[in-house]
Order: C-alpha cells, then structure tokens, then sequence
C-alpha cells in the first residue's frame, strides 16, 4: 500500500541527495542564496553590535579640556563619601546656589588656606551630590525597563 520507494537503498538515496545538493549549488539561485547566506554570517560575526556613538556625541563633540577634565578621579574624602550615600550629616540646603552654572554674585574670596580647603570641600560635596542623583536616575529608569516602560525610559534619556 501506499507509494513505492524512489531508491530502494540507503546509499542510493545518500547519492541521490548529494547530486542534487551540487546540481543545485551549481545553478544560478543556488549561488545567489549562498552569495547572500555567506553575507548576513559575516555581517553577523564582523558586525558593530550597537551603535558606537550617541546621537549626541555626534552634534556636538566634545573639548579637550572637557575630557581632561571628565578624566579626572573622583575624589576620595570623606564628605565626598557621605554625600554620595545621602549621609544626614551633611546640611546640603545651601547647595542649590552651586548648581546653577557661573557667574555666582559673591565677591571674590580672599587667598586663604581656609578658603581653599572650604572650596575644596564644597567641590567634593558636589560631586557626591550629583553622583548620588545620577546613580538613583540610573535605578529608576533601570526599575521602569524591567516593569516593560520602555518608551518612558527613552522619552526621559
């Protein structure tokens, strides 16, 4: 019942099949698909996975004293260290004046080893201060990808 066997062995049907294989690769679609399967394997494997710039990297680059500046460590002092974790011992009220850019409108502060340790100070204060927002935007936009607020996450960036 039912259809008879093209080949009636197992190696005729192995030879069969690897005829029509090179037949096949021969022909002029055969070369086109292998042309175009060789293609997307090597975009694959030699390919950029993701962009390497930013959108905004490539308006408006960057100035070197920028990235000198960028390159920099961060400080290691202890208020810096207390206001990157949001320490309570720190009075950061009077802070929102240095978040805005220069000029400030305050005279000029006389060259005083106390006045430079106290900008100094400030300097790490801020650091830490801005350092601890960027890292709690950084979760919050982390929480909003895992709950699937992708668009959200994109509209704030």
């Amino acid at each position: 019942m039912g259809r008879r066997a093209k080949y009636p062995t197992l190696d005729e049907k192995a030879a069969a099949s690897r005829q029509h294989r090179e037949s096949y690769s021969q022909s002029q679609r055969g070369k086109i698909v292998r042309q175009a399967q060789n293609a997307h394997y090597y975009a694959k494997c030699h390919g950029r996975c993701g962009p390497r710039t930013s959108k905004i990297m490539s308006e408006t680059p960057l100035t070197p004293s920028l990235l000198q500046f960028a390159a920099l460590p961060l400080p290691d002092s202890y208020l810096f260290g207390q206001s990157l974790v949001g320490s309570n011992l720190i009075d950061e009220s009077d802070l929102l004046q240095w978040d805005k850019p220069p000029p400030y409108d305050f005279p000029n502060p006389p060259d005083l080893p106390e006045e430079e340790r106290l900008t100094h100070n400030i300097v790490d204060v801020m650091h830490g201060c801005h350092l601890r927002i960027e890292r709690d935007s950084c979760a919050h936009r982390m929480a909003m990808y895992n709950m699937g607020e992708s668009d959200r996450v994109l509209e704030e960036i």
